[in-house]
């Protein structure tokens, strides 16, 4: 069943394929010319990660270690490194319409049939036992996932069926047109799909094996599963020889020449595929380690080539499982399509087709079918390809490992890297030596490795050739290394003929100068016969009126019986590319020219059918550049005019007939410069720097004016094959608007810069009005706290005094109490609040200790919880934070004040922890919890949760300050909770190196305060009489102060002073402070209500502790019981 479902997979996977490459057909049949894009071109690249590489890089890693590293790094430095040779390759390949890697040798070394023929066989030969390889990777996956069930066995079956839908597909979307160069979008965008689905399931079962080696074994464990690839790779022999085969095989093998070379439709594409396929191939490479690594744990199959599909199929993972095997088979099928694919255009074109051409040519047959013959043929190639390619899959060893196949294959398609390169780096190669050199280097090839392998297939054991236990690395060195010398000698010593002359010009050095245009010797051709080649393309006008004006130029009578000299064949070609283009102007005259015995008719004729079609083209690509607004002129690499339209006549006002193909352009801009455009003296200066751009090929974009006033705009880009086009537009009424436009951006600028300053003052007014709200809460705040201070201590003191244990009487003073609290807690969040919205808190960033932090959390809560039966926690740390201390301090006190609060019984621990580099400062409580749909709620101002009676009253606004100090501070804040199981609030804060600090006093423990003598100082009468009440009912004996002169004054001695910070007119209660200090009153308390954040800092510089109104009972008595113990 589960097999089953694969199937099934399998088919939708295909009929998916098949959806995009029809889809991408149709599309490309309704707009000519659009291009298959960059991302396609790039990842169609990725062909070259066959199943050897999906599964046979796995295996070779587990075999032999970093030995798979190469066959990655190869094709990065070939599209990087060799990113100009590659470039190189690609222009030729686009100018001279290479349908394949044949084609393209065959084309350079003269059009050689034979090399082509002998490149072919090569390509077939060393890419059967490559598909071969393909068809055994799926066969070997379709045997472990039905290992066991009903249809095991069934393998050789289901591969043969596949190898069948395969070419089928391949007939449907890689042979449909008889012109290899006419892009096959729908196959490539199919390629692209399939890269994306093979990368997506390697990486998907990587990540798997990484969770598998995370959750199981230890670390030594998994370098020890590693193997060979726990140490650094072993530079050797072997190593470089695959790195050089491989760096070679991105040029030289027939699908990736077919997708980088044939395919590739614009430069963008290159540039992106440069640096798209090496990231692709970096991310495939470094998923082999992690399956190396789990395989080794977690799977015991006795073939490591199966351990991507194995792991997860040993794990249970069904789905995964499915996943992989898709693409495995995603990275098989696409290497045998367009592989098939470019193999049967070698096959056809190099050897059957012109055996079938050249007798229909020399029976003068008609030639209107050949299409259909060429299709025809292409499609029976294809099966006969994959038909072999089963053939060696039914014979191969079961148990010859993937890579060795791969490696062989490489091997042999590597011999054609040295004829390859030397088609565009040297001039002096031809045909003679690079059949030379390919035939040394495939022979060696034979030897050492073929046969050997092919012995080892056929079931001949293992064969040693001269005893070598490794024979690639000399396979490799020797063999390319004889190919390139022997290419070299021959060519040189061989004479190359005329036509091999002017392939090496048009591959090495396009814009070098012809042969011919140095040359005067006859050309082997007529005038006339010229005239009627030009004639057959441009029409008889046009072709007479170009050689009309090639011969008054020359000063020559031009007699249709002379002999055409080399720079009259040169004409002819300007005038050709005009109509054709450069590359198949060339060839149609390199062909006139060639050959020594064919009449200029048997060209003509030849190319009849194509002549007509490009004949048809140019009619529509001058109806078109008529009908554009725009004035067009397209000049050759000597500056001569090739094309323009009606436009570019109508914008200069040209005289009729002025203007023809081959004229100078030189003659146009003198014109224009005699009309008035320039100054007499200035005409052929200006001339001269026009026509110095083009020949510097400089891309430019510039306005001139003409006498009459119109402005044109002259864009000019130089073109691939060596000419320029220049573009003109007429923008009078462009400039006129602009100038327009210019004065209502004057007008409107000047209301925005009115609306702005209004804007402004709008701003300003808000802002002077949020500060004056904040000064007036402070205000207001300090006020109103005065009372509430007083409240609370003759609460205080009506607690202590007697009758207070009568419950009824309890009840009113807690009752009391609470109130007092509740106005507390608003006035001073709203005070809060004010500020941090209003933008008056900056924050002072240094490093602080936490366990100083603490301890201030401790001496002020610690009374609070003991009050509620709570047990507070606050465990020490050593570690210093950067923060600012009184925003910090502040949120831990809403945190703490909120736990208590909200927790009935158990404890709160306060607590830090390291995370990174970070700390991580924690409040944990075991209080009542918050459901996790209001976790975000209650950080909104006057939000509160539901309580229970008895909890102290509050007005929702204590976590909006601490989200807001938070976000201050650039502290991270976040919340854990759950209903019934309480509270962690975190907050986390930047490390800091460790200062030394003033060692601490130790905690001390509540004694009784009977007999201490108190000074209290205020100008507020109550406030004194109500510390009066309180202090009086705890046993000390209280004196009182009403301004800094009295407090002065008083008779001491004391054991501590409670000071208000306000006094009225005067000093204020720092100054007593200062002067108590030096008295010798050592145990010092500062009240007051102000806001102001550097107040803590002053007074514990003068050895104060700072206390906010209203006091509570409790930290007070803490206080002064402290002063008691010390």
């Amino acid at each position: 069943m589960y097999a089953l479902i694969i199937l099934s997979l399998v088919a939708v996977y295909m009929a998916v394929l098949f959806a995009v490459a029809w889809r991408s057909e149709r599309r490309s049949a309704r707009p000519p010319g659009r291009r298959v894009g960059p991302w396609a071109y790039a990842l169609s690249l990725a062909i070259y990660c066959t199943s050897w590489t999906y599964y046979g890089a796995v295996g070779t890693a587990a075999r032999n270690g970093w030995e798979y590293l190469p066959i990655y790094l190869g094709p990065i430095i070939g599209i990087v490194v060799l990113f100009t040779i590659w470039r190189r390759i690609a222009a030729a390949a686009k100018r001279e319409n290479a349908g394949s890697i044949a084609d393209f040798i065959s084309s350079r070394y003269g059009k050689s049939q034979g090399l082509g023929a002998l490149v072919a066989g090569v390509a077939i030969v060393g890419s059967i036992p490559y598909i071969a390889l393909q068809l055994k990777s799926m066969s070997m996956a379709w045997a472990l996932v039905t290992a066991g069930t009903s249809i095991a066995g069934s393998e050789r079956l289901t591969v043969s069926v596949i190898a069948v839908a395969l070419a089928g597909f391949t007939i449907l979307f890689g042979a449909r047109r008889p012109d290899l160069t006419e892009h096959n979008r729908g196959l490539i965008r199919a390629v692209a799909v399939e890269s994306i689905v093979k990368l997506a399931a390697l990486v998907a079962v990587a990540i798997f094996a990484i969770i598998l080696l995370l959750g199981a074994p230890e670390p030594v464990e998994i370098q020890r599963a590693l193997g060979k690839l726990a140490a650094p790779p072993e530079i050797d022999a072997r190593f470089i020889a695959i790195l050089l085969v491989s760096t070679l095989a991105i040029f030289c093998l027939p699908r990736q020449f077919h997708v980088g070379f044939v395919e590739a439709a614009a430069p963008d594409d290159i540039r992106c595929a440069r640096w798209v396929f090496p990231l692709y191939l970096v991310v495939t490479s470094l998923a082999v380690l992690p399956l190396v690594a789990a395989g080794a744990v977690f799977s015991g199959i006795s073939n490591p080539d199966l351990l991507v599909l194995d792991i997860p199929f040993h794990q249970g993972a069904r789905a995964l499982t499915a996943v992989v095997f898709v693409g495995g088979f995603s990275a098989a099928t696409a290497m045998v399509i367009v592989e098939t694919v470019a193999l049967s255009a070698m096959a056809s074109n190099s050897l059957i087709l012109p055996l079938l051409a050249r007798e229909r040519w020399r029976r003068r047959e008609d030639s209107s079918d050949f299409a259909r013959t060429i299709l025809q043929v292409r499609r029976i190639v294809i099966c006969a390809i994959l038909l072999l390619a089963w053939l060696y899959f039914q014979a191969i060893d079961r148990a010859s490992g993937l890579a060795s196949i791969g490696l062989t294959s490489f091997a042999a398609l590597a011999q054609l890297a040295p004829a390859l390169f030397g088609a565009v780096l040297w001039r002096g190669g031809n045909a003679r030596g690079a059949v030379a050199g390919i035939v040394c280097g495939v022979a060696v090839w034979l030897v050492l490795l073929a046969l050997p392998q092919l012995g080892a297939t056929l079931g001949g054991g293992a064969i040693r050739p001269f005893g070598l236990a490794d024979a690639l690395p000399v396979a490799v060195f020797l063999s390319l290394g004889l190919n390139t010398i022997v290419f070299v000698l021959v060519s040189r010593s061989s004479r190359p003929r005329l036509i091999d002359r002017v392939q090496a010009r048009a591959f090495v050095d396009r814009l070098s100068p012809d042969w011919r245009e140095r040359s005067t010797a006859p050309s082997g051709a007529l005038v006339g016969d010229l005239k009627t080649l030009v004639a057959r393309f441009v029409g008889d006008p046009s072709a007479e009126r170009a050689f009309s004006a090639f011969g008054w130029e020359t000063g020559r009578i031009l007699r249709d019986g002379d002999p055409a000299d080399a720079g009259l064949a040169r004409a002819a070609e300007r005038m050709l590319a005009g109509a054709v283009g450069a590359s198949s102007a060339r060839r149609v005259i390199s062909a006139a020219l060639a050959g020594g015995g064919r009449a200029p008719e048997d060209v003509v004729r030849m190319l009849d059918e194509a002549s007509e079609a490009v004949q048809f083209n140019r009619e529509l690509l001058q109806a078109t550049l008529d009908n554009i607004d725009q004035g067009v002129s397209v000049v050759d690499e000597d500056l001569r005019l090739i094309a323009w339209n009606a436009r570019y006549i109508e914008l200069f006002d040209l005289p009729s007939g002025f203007v023809h193909v081959g004229q100078p352009v030189a003659s146009v801009y003198r014109l224009n410069a005699e009309r008035g455009e320039v100054s007499a003296a200035d005409r052929e200066a200006w001339v001269e720097r026009r026509l110095g751009a083009l020949r510097r090929r400089e891309p430019h974009d510039h306005e001139r004016a003409q006498p009459g006033g119109r402005i044109l705009k002259s864009t000019g880009v130089p073109m691939s094959g060596g000419g320029y086009v220049t573009s003109y537009t007429d923008i009078t009424e462009l400039r006129r608007a602009a100038r327009a436009l210019e004065e209502a951006n004057e007008q409107l600028e000047a209301r925005v810069a009115d609306r702005t300053e209004r804007l402004v003052e709008a701003k300003q007014a808000a802002e002077d009005a949020t500060a004056s709200k904040t000064r007036f809460l402070a205000a207001a705040s300090h006020d109103l706290l005065q009372p509430l201070h007083a409240a609370r201590l003759f609460i205080a003191a009506l607690k202590e005094g007697p009758g207070s244990q009568n419950p009824e009487t309890r009840k009113l003073v807690d009752n009391a109490d609470r109130s007092i609290e509740s106005a507390h807690g608003l006035l001073k969040a709203l005070l809060n609040l004010s500020r941090l919205e209003a933008g008056g808190v900056r924050p002072a960033v240094v490093a602080l200790s936490v366990d100083a932090l603490f301890g201030d959390i401790r001496r002020e809560f610690t009374p609070l919880a003991k009050e509620k039966g709570l047990r507070l926690t606050v465990v020490p740390s050593r570690r210093w934070v950067l923060s600012d201390a009184d925003l910090l301090r502040s949120l831990l006190q809403n945190l703490v004040g909120n736990a208590i609060r909200y927790t009935d019984r158990g404890r709160i621990v306060v607590g830090a922890r390291r995370a990174a580099d970070r700390l991580r400062i924690e409040v944990f409580d075991t209080g009542r919890g918050i459901a996790e749909d209001q976790q975000e709620a209650i950080f909104t101002e006057f939000t509160r949760l539901p309580g229970q009676g008895g909890d102290e009253p509050g007005v929702g606004l204590g976590l909006a300050i601490v989200r807001k100090v938070a976000s201050l501070l650039d502290h991270p804040l976040t919340l854990r909770s759950a209903p019934g199981r309480g509270s962690v609030f975190a907050v986390t804060a930047p490390l800091a190196e460790a200062r030394p600090s003033e060692p601490t006093a130790p905690g001390s423990v509540e004694a009784p305060l009977t007999g201490l003598r108190i000074l209290c100082v205020d100008n507020e009468p109550i406030i004194l009489e109500a510390l009066g009440a309180l202090l009086s009912r705890w046993g000390m004996t209280v004196v009182t102060a009403s301004d800094v002169a009295s407090a002065v004054s008083a008779e001491g001695p004391f054991d501590a002073a409670l000071v208000d910070l306000h006094l009225g007119e005067g000093p204020d209660g720092l100054s007593v402070i200062d002067a108590l200090r030096a008295r010798g009153v050592g145990h010092l308390a500062l009240i007051s209500a102000d806001a102001d954040v550097s107040l803590p800092a002053r007074a514990a510089a003068l050895g104060a502790v700072l206390m906010s109104k209203p006091v509570k009972p409790a930290i007070l008595k803490a206080f002064l019981s402290s002063n008691r113990e010390t």
